[in-house]
């Protein structure tokens, strides 16, 4: 079973994935991951800074957990 994943910042999200750069940096490479994936670039696009909990799960199904 799946736990309740929150909300959560994209840098941190980012960062995450790529832990030891620097965020800005983790942002960059994480955007560019998410604009090759047509199922995810919506989400690079966004200007939201905050990823809700159901947007953060489709990113680990698409991308697997950090």
């Amino acid at each position: 079973m799946e736990k309740h994943q929150s909300s959560m910042g994209r840098m941190e999200l980012a960062q995450s994935y790529f832990p030891f750069i620097q965020p800005r940096s983790a942002w960059l490479k994480f955007k560019t991951l998410l604009l090759e994936d047509p199922d995810l670039s919506g989400f690079a696009k966004q200007r939201r800074r905050t990823l809700l909990p159901s947007e953060v799960n489709i990113i680990y199904q698409h991308l697997g957990r950090p």
